[in-house]
């Protein structure tokens, strides 16, 4: 149970890393920002995927 309750912590602190580099970056533009996006969803995709890779439940 503690090692699902790492890797959730572990896969939210990524997304909110990977959020916060695609906004400073400029791939997401200003209309993205609160807006679903298919590049942001590609981003958690294998962000999640390449996490799960290294460290499967």
């Amino acid at each position: 149970m503690h090692f699902d309750l790492i890797h959730a912590l572990i896969v939210v602190a990524a997304l909110v890393g990977t959020n916060i580099a695609l906004s400073a970056s400029g791939i997401l533009g200003d209309e993205d920002k609160n807006r679903w996006s298919w590049k942001r969803f590609l981003a958690y995709f294998v962000v999640v995927f390449v996490i799960n890779l290294i460290w499967p439940i």
